[in-house]
């Protein structure tokens, strides 16, 4: 390979009446590869569901494909750059609504049918009244969303198996040929979400946000009864640069068995449980538990039933508890729509609010309302609202 570098050769400056010359400037070669492996891995993935109003079922098979491109370079290291497609399905109803479904990343190659994967697996959902409008939606995050009277769904398990590259072509071609456009579906291979900014990309939803409700054991309420405000408020926070000091303290290391796991540490279950890429069967981690979710909405979003947008003079950012009527559910929108709300423009000069049921927590301005959004919302001194988010 040919070497690469940049000299800056003999410039010089007027300084105090005389030139100076400026020493060379060499720039390091860049890393050269020594090989590039290109692994496709293919598994398939299902998941049922039922429309509770009608009965009709929304079954979910296809083929994702892993390409995993592994590069070694000479000056040491390994890159490991794993794609995953699609990113996600989306089906109409047989009147007018949709279903979206989060692919599952099984590219560490755990199956169901080895017992790696176990049979509560339980992959995120939104639900879109509106098969025309897939840019909000009601995210189905747990198990208490489906059993929740206000659930338009049922959910009836999903699976992941091995596959082969005939078997995703075949889907490919199948899925093509019985393709029918509706509304906006994003097509017969579902939906990867680039990174760039294609014209269409704000039509679906990116990110999924909600709170996480922890009722607190009577040692934690303690602590918590120290800092709640004179007068005590049903909701309340504390200010953002001792958020974390203050009720985060409280909580502690005693969250993190809350956590939801992610895509690349773990397969979200029913029962909580973490699977690791390197566990096998019998071996399930139960390092975290169901915990009771609500959706926040940021704006244009002013309710998650029904879904409603609407351009507002303020800024008002909301979570959805409803005295626990909302609880399993999220609320999921375009990433762009919510990045546009996020104090650009004159929005960083109005009045900026946090509400819980439309109860005033939090009023700010100045800031961009995405940094001054409450990590933690207490609700007296009972329990702890913890903010959480996935991105499709």
């Amino acid at each position: 390979m040919r070497k690469l570098s940049f000299i800056i050769v003999g410039l010089s400056i007027l300084a105090s009446g005389a030139l100076v010359a400026l020493p060379k400037l060499v720039l390091p070669k860049p890393m050269s590869q020594t090989y590039v492996k290109n692994r496709g891995y293919f598994y398939r993935f299902k998941a049922n569901f039922e429309v509770k109003a009608t009965g009709e079922e929304i079954a979910f098979d296809y083929v994702a494909v892993c390409n995993v491109r592994l590069t070694r370079w000479r000056a040491g290291g390994l890159s490991d750059d794993t794609t995953l497609s699609p990113r996600a399905m989306v089906q109409a109803t047989s009147d007018g609504h949709a279903v979206m479904l989060q692919t599952v990343n099984g590219c560490h190659g755990l199956t169901s049918e080895n017992g790696d994967v176990p049979p509560d697996l339980l992959p995120l959902a939104v639900w879109f009244e509106d098969v025309s409008d897939l840019s909000a939606g009601l995210g189905y995050a747990s198990e208490d969303a489906y059993e929740n009277p206000i659930a338009k769904l049922a959910f009836h398990g999903a699976r992941i198996d091995r596959a082969t590259r005939d078997e995703w072509e075949e889907w490919r071609k199948r899925s093509s040929e019985l393709y029918v456009q509706q509304g906006v579906l994003p097509g017969p291979w579902g939906y990867d979400f680039p990174n760039s900014d294609p014209p269409g990309l704000g039509q679906y939803v990116r990110v999924c946000d909600g709170y996480r409700r922890l009722k607190l054991p009577d040692d934690f309420r303690a602590k918590l009864h120290e800092l709640w405000p004179e007068g005590h408020p049903r909701y309340w926070t504390m200010p953002s640069e001792i958020e974390r000091l203050s009720i985060g303290n409280v909580l502690g290391a005693w969250s993190n068995r809350f956590q939801p796991s992610s895509g690349s540490h773990g397969l979200p279950t029913r029962s909580g449980q973490i699977i690791g890429r390197a566990v096998r069967s019998g071996h399930h981690v139960p390092s975290r538990w169901p915990t009771e979710i609500y959706p926040f909405l940021w704006p244009p979003l002013i309710s998650s039933l029904p879904m409603t947008k609407s351009p507002e003079s303020g800024y008002v950012q909301r979570l959805d508890y409803r005295d626990g009527a909302m609880i399993g559910l999220v609320a999921c929108q375009s990433y762009w729509a919510a990045i546009l709300f996020d104090g650009s423009g004159d929005q960083r000069t109005r009045r900026q609010t946090f509400e819980v049921d439309g109860t005033v927590v939090k009023e700010f301005t100045g800031q961009p309302p995405g940094l001054q959004r409450p990590q933690f919302v207490a609700e007296r001194d009972e329990a702890i609202f913890v903010y959480y988010s996935t991105n499709f």
